[in-house]
């Protein structure tokens, strides 16, 4: 069984710092907000189970790379060009002042990548982590491809596009997409974005 990346739920937080137990309980009750969010905009078509909250508030933002190499800032501009390059009105550009980061490492966790927001959607900052370890160990002779479509594929989260969409159409953002070969947005990606920003 691979890892997976993941985009983890976002919370809302305002006033004084929250006790532990009712952070717990606020990252529940988003969680269950963000659901009812998705079905709401997804109707009554499975096809539309694909938003996710802790998206961006519009297609246009900046990204700051942080402590990666010239390999890695590459591979995270090809990500970036997937989808300036889709035909979806993506413009995510690379700014050093941008408060929403990329990084990349290896960490032992058994991730391949996270995507995790803050703030408010008016309000979004996100941070993507890339595990290079996991990437290495999994990867085998198609180590770039599966870093490129892991990359896209979180960027595909800033986009609120949610993990593994309830369609059976192929999409960058099913966990078990064929890594090696899927390393740009799909047709059906491209047009939940269109359709999300609408």
């Amino acid at each position: 069984m691979h890892a997976r990346g993941i985009a983890l739920p976002h919370a809302q937080f305002t006033g004084k710092k929250l006790n532990r137990r009712f952070a717990r309980a606020s990252l529940v009750l988003t969680s269950c907000t963000a659901l009812a969010v998705a079905g709401t905009l997804a109707g009554s078509t499975s096809a539309q189970a694909t938003y996710y909250s802790g998206g961006m508030p519009k297609r246009s933002f900046n990204v700051k790379t942080v402590g990666i190499n010239n390999e890695w800032v590459k591979y995270f501009d090809t990500g970036r060009k997937n989808w300036n390059d889709a035909g979806v009105k993506a413009k995510i550009g690379r700014k050093s002042t941008a408060k929403a980061s990329f990084t990349a490492g290896r960490y032992s966790a058994s991730w391949y990548g996270v995507y995790a927001p803050s703030g408010s959607r008016a309000n979004r900052v996100f941070k993507i982590q890339v595990n290079a370890r996991t990437l290495d160990r999994d990867a085998g002779s198609k180590y770039d491809q599966w870093v490129r479509s892991t990359t896209t594929h979180e960027l595909g989260h800033a986009l609120s596009l949610d993990d593994n969409p309830n369609t059976s159409k192929a999409s960058l953002m099913k966990h078990s997409r064929n890594r090696a070969t899927v390393q740009k947005p799909l047709a059906y990606d491209k047009s939940e974005v269109k359709r999300i920003y609408s």
